[in-house]
């Protein structure tokens, strides 16, 4: 299947993963499933992507995604299929286990700008 011919999704970025999305908090991307969405995304914004994606495929510690409303759980959530024109929500959590402390840290320690309502806009947020 060509890429052109999967389905194109709305993705929500979270204001504090934004600086590695060239500022942008949305972006459209294409891919039949939540994993390749997010690995469009990776390709076109390399340090998002890093941010996103484990080296073994699995979505980052400290983040959590939301499709149609609901949030997608396990490593199986990856291999959900998306419709044209839906969004995908990306959430940074407080999860204090991540390893890097990146989404964590950097989430508790950012002050607080009313750009916080963004990333609880989208459906599912």
């Amino acid at each position: 299947m060509l890429m052109s011919d999967c389905p194109v999704v709305s993705v929500r970025i979270p204001p504090i993963l934004r600086p590695l999305a060239k500022g942008r908090g949305e972006i459209m991307a294409s891919g039949e499933t939540v994993g390749e969405v997010l690995e469009a995304l990776g390709h076109e914004y390399p340090a998002l992507g890093e941010s996103l994606l484990c080296a073994d495929g699995s979505l980052a510690n400290g983040l959590a995604v939301y499709l149609g409303g609901a949030m997608l759980h396990g490593r199986e959530s990856l291999e959900m299929p998306v419709d044209q024109e839906e969004v995908l929500s990306i959430v940074a959590v407080a999860n204090p286990s991540c390893p890097t402390g990146m989404v964590h840290t950097s989430a508790a320690r950012r002050p607080a700008t009313g750009e916080e309502d963004e990333a609880v806009i989208s459906v599912g947020n």
